[in-house]
């Protein structure tokens, strides 16, 4: 692994409320997702995770994805050689949110960021305003069903007062695996709906 790669993961249960609504490479449910930086004590994992921005070493980071057995569950995956150059300034914008709550509403508000907004927010300044991992209208809509997954009806409802927040604008780790501009370099153990 190398700065700027990707590390999409799989936490907790194949039916976990995002691997239920979204799919990523090959069917794979992953439902977080981190990038890899050099720090001058070694390689960490910037995330935004519950309950804020934060460097994570690596083998915590992994061993978050362990479910039944001690083995992660991850996609690596890097910006193809052309958008390389991106990378150092994205890292630098990245490290100056950590702290940044996390957002638990999955909003595109600049006041909290998940996972993969904060990957969104670090590439679009990076490349000088300008959208480099695009944001589509949000699901949470469960894929095998089409209805509104039960757990996000109760969530926004019992958290905030607030109807599922389907059609805003916002990105997911499983979208973002799938993205043309990256080069998926290595698939670990067993993740749900990945089929080779």
């Amino acid at each position: 692994m190398k700065a700027g790669d990707l590390i999409f993961t799989q936490l907790g249960s194949p039916s976990n409320a995002i691997s239920s609504v979204t799919e990523g490479f090959k069917g794979a449910r992953v439902n977080h997702v981190g990038i890899i930086v050099d720090t001058n004590k070694g390689k960490f994992v910037l995330e935004a995770f519950d309950p804020e921005v934060r460097l994570t070493s690596i083998s915590v980071y992994l061993k978050r994805s362990w479910f039944g057995t001690p083995n992660p569950r991850y996609i690596a995956a890097r910006l193809k050689e052309q958008y390389q150059n991106l990378i150092p300034a994205a890292i630098k914008y990245g490290l100056n949110q950590r702290a940044v709550p996390y957002d638990e509403r999955y909003l595109t508000d600049e006041d909290a960021l998940y996972c993969s907004e904060l990957i969104v927010d670090m590439f679009k300044n990076a490349n000088d305003g300008v959208e480099f991992f695009p944001e589509s209208p949000m699901s949470f809509r469960d894929t095998e069903t089409g209805e509104l997954h039960d757990y996000w009806v109760r969530h926004y409802n019992e958290q905030f007062g607030m109807p599922v927040p389907t059609g805003e604008p916002g990105s997911n780790p499983g979208n973002m695996s799938k993205d043309s501009k990256l080069y998926i370099y290595d698939v670990v153990g067993d993740i749900s709906g990945y089929e080779q």
